[in-house]
């Protein structure tokens, strides 16, 4: 079990912001807490993708003025294989993202 933390900034095709612990007999990973920005007016979209089912679920699609921060507390588990990915619809969108894998 390793804590990460990341920051950049979000592609507009999409940034995968944690991947769930391959390692055989690993702890579950969780995203602890994510936080985005943008200067101008943006949206973000939120996914999850769960490997076991090969489907991508839409967690959230928020549409925010210029200068508008997100801050998501919610603990995200991801088994083995599932990913968060984010998206933003114009460039420039910074993201900080923290958890355990």
């Amino acid at each position: 079990m390793a804590e990460f933390s990341i920051q950049g900034t979000l592609s507009t095709t999409g940034t995968v912001l944690a991947t769930g612990n391959l390692a055989a007999g690993s702890v579950l990973s969780k995203v602890l807490g994510m936080r985005f920005n943008n200067p101008a007016a943006y949206t973000i979209q939120l996914y999850k993708y769960q490997a076991e089912t090969a489907s991508t679920v839409l967690i959230y699609n928020l549409s925010l003025s210029a200068g508008d921060t997100v801050t998501d507390n919610l603990v995200y588990a991801l088994n083995k294989g599932d990913q968060i990915i984010a998206y933003s619809n114009i460039v420039g969108t910074t993201y900080y993202a923290t958890g355990i894998l």
